[in-house]
């Protein structure tokens, strides 16, 4: 009889500047979680910001070659946001869960949800939050990439993605970033403590 434990895929979602990029950078690093919860590197046919490294934090692509790896079914969920598209490789993930490891994963809530339909057992969800919306302007104002119009329209969407937030699992308000650490760290040690 095979007793080997399957992984979990911790998925977090929020909107654009709620933090959720940093907290996961952190949080991946925390000692307790280190080799056991791997991060999910996602594909984005976006430009890279400032310090951002292909194959640390994104994987780079051009879009015709996004479109062919989506063609030939090499991502398990993609979405098209900001006019950019951004996908979970396949491979990635199903390596990380089955052999055991926990995957952890930054997506939206488009995507959030369709994981959650392919793997409704596995799939944990949790929404990080802004305490309101000024503070995500003043976060998103602070961003030397985004202009009048870009941050017009990532607050207008960080509305609507605010309303999905009752979907998931756990809602963490990010209002102190350690503190914010600690809620979710928590989240997935309970988590993983869990009977199946």
């Amino acid at each position: 009889m095979n007793n080997k434990r399957k992984g979990k895929i911790f998925i977090v979602s929020g909107s654009s500047g709620s933090g959720k990029t940093t907290l996961l950078k952190r949080l991946a690093s925390l000692k307790e979680f280190r080799g056991n919860l791997v991060k999910i590197i996602t594909a984005t046919t976006r430009e890279p910001r400032d310090l951002e490294k292909d194959g640390r934090d994104y994987y780079f692509l051009g879009r015709e070659e996004f479109l062919r790896r989506l063609h030939n079914g090499e991502f398990i969920e993609s979405q098209e946001i900001y006019s950019d598209y951004y996908a979970t490789p396949k491979k990635d993930l199903l390596k990380v869960i089955n052999a055991g490891r926990d995957a952890l994963l930054c997506i939206d809530v488009q995507g959030t949800l369709a994981l959650k339909r392919l793997f409704p057992h596995d799939a944990v969800l949790i929404f990080i939050k802004v305490p309101a919306l000024k503070s995500l302007r003043e976060r998103l104002h602070l961003r030397s990439s985004e202009t009048k119009e870009s941050l017009a329209k990532r607050l207008e969407i960080a509305k609507e993605e605010i309303g999905y937030a009752r979907y998931y699992d756990y809602i963490i308000v990010n209002d102190v970033l350690k503190g914010a650490l600690k809620k979710i760290a928590a989240v997935i040690t309970a988590e993983r403590s869990k009977a199946k």
